[in-house]
């Protein structure tokens, strides 16, 4: 279950170099094991061939390095992945965990939230009772 990052070592475009790194170093940080696969690499060619036919292509049927893939699966490419990020399913995208698995977090993450958000609303109503109170108070003793 090892997540393989195609990435190519020679290329001159920034975008694609910033991109790999952010891709690595994420994957890093999350602590996710992976193989990084050098398609430039000679040793690699028949790696490189296993990507073109497997992976994402984009609208003019090219490969945009870098490609995650989950064993033979293509998970997909740098936009994706930015995308998986941005609306917080990583795992999901990554296939560390099924779509059911996902769904139950989110209700799980959902209902402390709600839950969070009610004790919240009660702390609230308590602290305006007693602020109500003390300056009923206030005003009695101004009075007197």
């Amino acid at each position: 279950m090892v997540l393989r990052v195609f990435y190519i070592s020679t290329t001159g475009r920034r975008d694609i170099r910033k991109r790999q790194i952010h891709v690595l170093n994420v994957l890093s940080s999350w602590k996710f094991e992976y193989e990084a696969i050098d398609v430039a690499a000679p040793e690699n060619e028949e790696q490189r061939d296993f990507v073109v036919e497997n992976g994402k292509k984009t609208e003019d049927d090219k490969i945009m390095l870098p490609q995650i893939f989950k064993e033979e699966e293509c998970c997909g490419d740098y936009l994706d992945f930015l995308q998986a990020i941005e609306h917080e399913k990583l795992q999901l995208f990554l296939k560390q965990i099924t779509q059911e698995e996902f769904d139950a977090l989110e209700k799980t993450k959902t209902g402390e939230t709600k839950k969070e958000e009610e004790e919240d609303e009660e702390t609230e109503k308590k602290e305006d009772e007693e602020d109500t109170e003390n300056k009923e108070d206030e005003d009695e003793t101004e009075k007197k």
